[in-house]
């Protein structure tokens, strides 16, 4: 059966619903097990991460689900030759400081049958940038002062 604008969209929704629950194995069974994940900014220098694989991948929601939490909706999503151009609406609390991050972002899926192959997110890398230094630096000071 070949992919068509309405099952890719269904694909992306059902990625999105299930970050928002928080469900990362949920999330991660819509994508192959050799995936690309590309981000604008993200890698420990603030500039582009890239990740390759499910389990990196995985790894790395966690991680962010760990200390945050948000819900994430497509504004709009196009399909053409087996990519899928889409605005999200975005979200964030970290659950700790309780600062939010609130904005959109691109992205680029790219689909291999009923999967997702590569994703490429493009981000405001600077409003990104200075969301994670603020809430880094402020628990890192709530934590110092709770071992007082």
């Amino acid at each position: 059966m070949q992919l068509d604008e309405h099952r890719a969209r269904v694909i992306l929704d059902a990625t999105l619903a299930a970050w928002s629950n928080g469900d990362v194995d949920s999330l991660v069974g819509h994508f192959v097990d050799d995936l690309t994940y590309f981000c604008n900014t993200g890698a420990p220098d603030g500039g582009p991460l890239t990740i390759v694989g499910k389990t990196a991948y995985r790894a790395t929601l966690q991680q962010i689900l760990d200390v945050s939490e948000s819900v994430c909706v497509a504004e709009y999503f196009r399909f053409a030759e087996g990519v899928g151009r889409a605005k999200i609406e975005c979200y964030i609390r970290h659950k700790t400081t309780r600062h939010t991050l609130v904005g959109s972002y691109r992205q680029l899926i790219t689909y291999r049958g009923d999967k997702v192959e590569r994703l490429e997110e493009f981000h405001d890398a600077a409003k990104m940038i200075a969301f994670w230094q603020m809430i880094s630096g402020e628990a890192a000071i709530e934590k110092a002062l709770l071992s007082e």
